[in-house]
C-alpha cells in the first residue's frame, strides 16, 4: 500500500512543524483524536490522517480513529487506498455500522454503484444505532440515481442535531462531489450561519458561487475567509484568480468594441 502500510501503527509521520510542546502526562488517544477532528474540519486530510494514527498507537481498538483515517483517504482521493484501508478495518471491527457506511461512500466515487448500496445496507442492518455520518453517506451513494431520496436521507442527518455545522459541510461535499453546486451552497450558507468563522465553509461557499456565476458573491464569500484567517492561502488564490479573470474579460471586451469600430469605419 506504499505510504500506508503502517499507518495504525503511526509509522507514516509527515513533518508537523507547528506542533506546539505538550507535557508528556496530557498527551493520550483523546487529545490527538481532538487534533485529528480539528484537523480534519480543516480539510487538512494529510495532518488527520497523521493524528488518528498516533491515537492508534494509544489505542489500537479504537473504532473512531480506524474510521477518521478511512475518511481522510476518500477525501483525499487515494480511493484504492480506502478499499483496502476498509478491508483492514472491518476485519478488526466487522459489524461497524460506521465503517461499512464509509466503504459505501468509497465504493460510490469508484462508481461501483452497486457495490456502494450493498455496504449502505449492510450498515444500517446492522444492529448499531444509526448516526448522521450514516444517513449523509447513504445520500452521496443515492445522489446519482435518485437526488430525492439523497435529498431525504439528508433530512435525516439534519434531525439528528439541526444545528451541527460540520453536518451541513458533510452534506455539502456530497453535493460537490456531483457538481450539484446549488444544493450545495445551500447547506454551506446554513453551515456559516450556525458558525460564521468557519473558513473552509466559506472558501466552498466561493466556488459554488463561481460556478453558478455569481461572481461577486463569490468574491464576497472568499473576502470573507481571507477577513476571518488572513493567512488562508486558498481563498487569497480562487480570489487572485477572478481578479485575472475580470481583467481578462476587460481586455477581451475592449478588443471586441476596438474590432467593432475597425467594421464599422471600413463599412
Amino acid at each position: 500500500m506504499g505510504r500506508f502500510d503502517h499507518l495504525e501503527m503511526g509509522d507514516w509521520r509527515p513533518e508537523l512543524p507547528d506542533e506546539e510542546p505538550v507535557e508528556e502526562g496530557l498527551i493520550d488517544q483523546n487529545y490527538y483524536l481532538d487534533k485529528a477532528c480539528r484537523a480534519f474540519a480543516d480539510e487538512d486530510y494529510e495532518r488527520a490522517l497523521t493524528y488518528y494514527s498516533r491515537a492508534l498507537q494509544y489505542d489500537i481498538n479504537l473504532e473512531e480513529a480506524w474510521l477518521g483515517q478511512l475518511r481522510c483517504l476518500i477525501e483525499l482521493q487515494e480511493l484504492q487506498e480506502a478499499i483496502i484501508w476498509s478491508d483492514r478495518a472491518l476485519e478488526r471491527f466487522p459489524k461497524s455500522a460506521q465503517i461499512l457506511a464509509a466503504r459505501g461512500v468509497a465504493e460510490a466515487r469508484l462508481g461501483r454503484i452497486i457495490a456502494a448500496m450493498g455496504y449502505s445496507d449492510a450498515a444500517f442492518a446492522s444492529t448499531q444505532k444509526s448516526t448522521a455520518y450514516m444517513w449523509v453517506a447513504r445520500g452521496e451513494v443515492l445522489i446519482p440515481a435518485n437526488i430525492g431520496n439523497a435529498k431525504a436521507c439528508f433530512s435525516k442527518a439534519i434531525e439528528m442535531s439541526p444545528e451541527d455545522w460540520a453536518i451541513r459541510a458533510w452534506i455539502a461535499r456530497a453535493y460537490l462531489i456531483h457538481r450539484c453546486h446549488y444544493q450545495a451552497l445551500e447547506h454551506l450558507r446554513q453551515a456559516v450561519r450556525f458558525e460564521p468563522e468557519r473558513v473552509i465553509c466559506w472558501y466552498w461557499i466561493g466556488k459554488c458561487c463561481e460556478m453558478l456565476g455569481e461572481i461577486q458573491e463569490a468574491k464576497r464569500a472568499y473576502g470573507r475567509a481571507i477577513a476571518v484567517q488572513p493567512s488562508f492561502s486558498r481563498a487569497r488564490d480562487a480570489l487572485r484568480q477572478l481578479g485575472r479573470r475580470g481583467l481578462a474579460a476587460k481586455i477581451a471586451d475592449a478588443f471586441k468594441r476596438l474590432f467593432g469600430r475597425r467594421q464599422v469605419s471600413e463599412g
